[in-house]
């Protein structure tokens, strides 16, 4: 692993040697997500499933934090790796530490003391906001550990060692899977046996993580010296794009919560919460491809070799999309069973489920070249464009969309809300290439 060059090695061979490593570790907070909704729909009923999409944001923001800092530091380490710049790369790596960590205590401290307020503001009521602090008051007491798994994988990847991300994700997500069962179900333990499978299985993942230290090799000295406040900025300016895309998915999580309770209902909390998790599943897929480029897009980048940019894109696209059409196949011809596997769903919630859910899921086919394209840019230091093409797509699309799609179509026109914002911002994206051809052929 060790020996793979970046800048010489064939390109097709350098992105798929970073591909399933890499898909494995940015699935690692989905599939704690999605073994705990399908462990709690069995165990606990649609009341707990519910209550766990109340609490999705949560995750959002701490996959969003350590994603803003494993991803922005690991970004800036392969651009001074790709110049034989190892001391400033060493710098930045320490500079990620020191700041996830402050980062995270002060969110554990806000989180634990505000949890039933917070908690109210996502949507519980007064039939969930016992399940919903069962869960939670276990995920956020270990705040530090899930920012802490993802913030490690980028970095760790970054350093040549993808492979030990994927053996970290498999150890932690098929211990949470057996806690999962046991806790929920032979020791009866509910939603806080789901929670504490999930901290257990996440603890798991960062303990693997942080064995690429032991290493000699690999050991980095903590020290201050040469660290600025202009290298904060940096890192958090080269990772705020992943920040925004993951933020954004617990702020739509949260307002389609709101709106679907306001015109459609609890079934409709119930067959959102099955969405969240398919789109949960979906994005980790299309970002582990989309981070897969990166360490090799940065450092080529960082060495002025842009064809081999270009073609390590196009690996990428095309395996996206084959993936996106695929999942959208999958759920289309199986929408029933999909749903049956979440829950033990009655008539009224399959028939509002099975064509909510395949019209909301549409959007495979085409957020996956977003989140592409958005990495794409990250990686070659237009932070700006892609920052906006987060911003735009997360925030100002949805909100816009989410308010007007119920009073043109009725509760319906909730679940065409995804694939427009995503479809709307392909287009902008096009626009914005073909204006710039020079800039990045993909013809």
């Amino acid at each position: 692993m060790s020996s793979l060059d970046l800048l010489k090695d064939n390109e097709k061979k350098v992105f798929y040697h970073y591909l399933i490593p890499s898909i494995c570790s940015t699935l690692v907070n989905s599939i704690y997500i999605l073994v705990d909704t399908l462990i709690i729909g069995q165990g606990v009923g649609a009341e707990g499933i519910s209550a766990l999409n109340i609490f999705l944001p949560f995750y959002s923001i701490y996959m969003g934090i350590g994603l803003m800092f494993g991803i922005g530091a690991g970004i800036l380490m392969s651009t001074e790796d790709g110049v034989g710049n190892t001391e400033k790369s060493k710098k930045y790596f320490i500079t990620s530490i020191l700041c996830v960590s402050l980062v995270a205590i002060i969110l554990t401290l806000v989180s634990s003391f505000n949890l039933r307020k917070i908690s109210y503001m996502l949507g519980a009521n007064e039939s969930s906001i016992d399940l919903v602090m069962e869960y939670g008051r276990y995920i956020v007491y270990s705040t530090p550990i899930f920012i802490c798994t993802n913030f490690l994988g980028p970095i760790v990847r970054n350093r040549k060692e993808p492979n030990l991300c994927m053996v970290a994700v498999l150890l932690g997500a098929g211990l949470n899977i057996v806690l999962d069962y046991i806790f929920v179900f032979p020791m009866q333990m509910g939603m806080k046996g789901a929670a504490m499978a999930t901290v257990i299985g996440s603890i798991t993942t960062s303990l693997v993580l942080l064995t690429h230290f032991i290493k000699k090799k690999n050991r980095i000295k903590i020290c201050i010296n040469g660290i600025s406040f202009d290298m904060v900025k940096k890192i958090i300016s080269c990772g705020s794009s992943s920040f925004l895309m993951e933020v954004a998915s617990g702020f739509v999580i949260f307002i389609f919560n709101i709106q679907i309770l306001k015109y459609i209902g609890d079934n409709g909390i119930v067959v959102y919460g099955i969405i969240s998790n398919c789109i949960i599943v979906g994005t980790s897929l299309f970002n582990g491809i989309a981070q897969a480029t990166q360490p090799v897009i940065a450092t080529n980048h960082g060495a002025d070799e842009v064809n081999r940019v270009k073609t390590v894109l196009k690996y990428a696209m095309y395996t996206t999309i084959a993936i996106g059409i695929i999942l959208f196949a999958i759920i289309f011809v199986f929408t029933k069973k999909v749903i049956l596997v979440f829950v033990k769903a009655d008539e009224s919630i399959i028939n509002m489920g099975i064509p909510s859910i395949r019209m909301y899921l549409s959007a495979f086919c085409i957020m996956n070249i977003n989140i592409l394209m958005c990495n794409y840019f990250q990686s070659i230091g237009k932070e700006k464009i892609s920052v906006s093409i987060s911003i735009i797509r997360g925030f100002l699309l949805n909100i816009i969309l989410v308010l007007i799609m119920p009073l043109v179509l009725g509760g319906n026109g909730l679940w065409l809300v995804v694939p427009l914002t995503e479809v709307i911002t392909f287009l902008g994206i096009y626009i914005y290439l073909t204006k710039r051809q020079g800039y990045l052929a993909l013809r």
